[in-house]
């Protein structure tokens, strides 16, 4: 499904909602909707009027590095933090152990990984797969004859990933972010610590991964499991184990290859995802949320899925256990152990407009057995008329839920990296390490018009 055809045409509404006039976009201060520490830091800061559109808010970012245009609180969360890891890990460049590990990278035989990692950096959304996709051209990137090198090569991409991945997690951040300069910055200080010994390397070995099959995953721990499993497993092994784990659950295999095979979908989204739906065990129809998945259509869709299944997830842990789930024109339901009807909606503000109206009616006026109650649960706010027009249709709306169903330990606070910085100074001319590169214009957002996030009405597929 297109996202275009998440707009509702005007004939398909109630004619109560046809002759009315819908909310527009509304402007508020930061103050007024974001709490202190998103609002301004040390390296950032959200400035002018942020726009609220119907369902995602719309902020204006300003860093140290650049500039986003950003959609949705989630990912200005994430940028925040990303702010945060460029800032130390541009001082961890300024290091004379970095400067060392640098100069000792350059001489080793394993230097044709820069240039390996490197090349990808535009599409840096699968930027650890496209290791294995160039690994067989290492070869031409290190100079001198391979000989008895040869079979290190794999291991040698591996260690780079593992390495990358293990500082990503300390440092809070998504390791398939798309920011190319907190790509860069990544790069440069992984390949000086796995290429040149930096002094910090042997602090990010990573650990062995605990078994998680079978087990329930709490509401609080959740996320923190997630992260840990991403650093500790290659994609290749994630997409291993994902696909196990949604043939688990009696998903057909074209159903299956659709979701995983949706180039929006780094193997964070794809991981949160399945683990999000094994957690929930012995709930019917789960290929239903695979299903919706597969037809996501941007990176905000994208997100947006992830989010509204961890808003399932922990409502099913912590609130009523769902039984099944519906398929409602373009949206998921889902049916709880007590009688009820819901929709999980990971919106920073809604407001009344033709998508709400339709999604609305169609919750209202839906049947299937032995339902009670039908409600809307809503991870942040809704204007006062939003909330009337939906109450009037006998719905329950449980607002402001951002805390309680999407742990706040999504991007935690960079973990302190400390590096050994013994190491004798090296000239500053010799050393291209020593060269902090020129701030670069964070990649902007989606430009108004584009896209689906950009109106009133998400896209279909990203909520459910």
């Amino acid at each position: 499904m297109k996202a275009a055809a998440a707009v509702p045409v005007l004939g398909m509404l109630p004619r109560w909602a046809r002759a009315e006039a819908f909310e527009p976009p509304m402007t508020f201060p930061p103050s007024q909707l974001l709490p202190p520490e998103l609002q301004k830091g040390e390296t950032f800061q959200v400035i002018g009027e942020v726009t609220a559109q119907g369902f995602s808010n719309r902020f204006i970012l300003s860093t140290s590095y650049g500039g986003y245009d950003v959609v949705t609180q989630d990912l200005l969360e994430k940028y925040v933090a990303e702010t945060r890891a460029i800032a130390q890990l541009r001082k961890i460049k300024t290091t004379k152990a970095f400067a060392s590990g640098f100069a000792s990278a350059a001489k080793s035989p394993y230097k044709g990984v820069k240039a390996l990692v490197e090349a990808p950096i535009e599409t840096v959304k699968g930027v650890p797969v496209a290791l294995w996709k160039f690994g067989k051209r290492v070869g031409e990137m290190v100079s001198g004859s391979r000989g008895e090198q040869e079979d290190s090569y794999p291991a040698e991409l591996l260690g780079y990933s593992a390495l990358k991945r293990k500082l990503a997690f300390k440092l809070g951040v998504d390791v398939y972010s798309a920011n190319v300069t907190l790509q860069k910055e990544i790069n440069d200080v992984s390949y000086a610590g796995f290429a040149g010994g930096l002094a910090f390397k042997g602090a990010m070995i990573p650990v062995s991964l605990p078994a998680i099959a079978g087990k329930a995953l709490s509401a609080i721990h959740y996320t923190r499991q997630a992260n840990q499993i991403l650093r500790d497993m290659t994609p290749e092994d994630l997409r291993m184990r994902n696909r196990a784990a949604l043939k688990a659950m009696w998903a057909e295999s074209s159903e299956i290859d659709a979701f995983m095979d949706n180039n929006y979908f780094t193997p964070r989204h794809e991981t949160i995802i399945t683990m999000a739906l094994e957690s929930m065990q012995g709930v019917m129809n789960r290929q239903a949320v695979i299903r919706r998945a597969s037809q996501v259509d941007s990176d905000l869709a994208a997100l947006l899925m992830q989010r509204s299944v961890e808003m399932m997830r922990a409502y099913h842990a912590t609130v009523h256990a769902i039984v099944r789930f519906e398929e409602i024109d373009s949206n998921l339901a889902m049916v709880t152990d007590d009688g009820g009807l819901a929709i999980t909606m990971p919106a920073d503000r809604i407001h009344w407009t033709e998508w709400f109206a339709k999604t609305t009616a169609a919750l209202a006026g839906y049947q299937t057995p032995q339902i009670k109650w039908r409600g809307l649960v809503v991870a942040g706010q809704l204007s006062d008329r939003a909330r009337m027009k939906a109450q009037g249709l006998g719905l329950i709306v449980e607002s402001q839920a951002r805390d309680t169903l999407l742990p706040k330990e999504e991007w935690e606070a960079p973990e302190p990296l400390e590096v050994d910085d013994d190491t004798p100074d090296m000239p500053t001319e010799t050393s291209p390490a020593t060269e902090t590169p020129a701030a670069e214009p964070l990649p902007a957002g989606p430009q108004p018009g584009t896209g689906p996030e950009w109106q009133d009405a998400p896209s279909s597929d990203g909520v459910l």
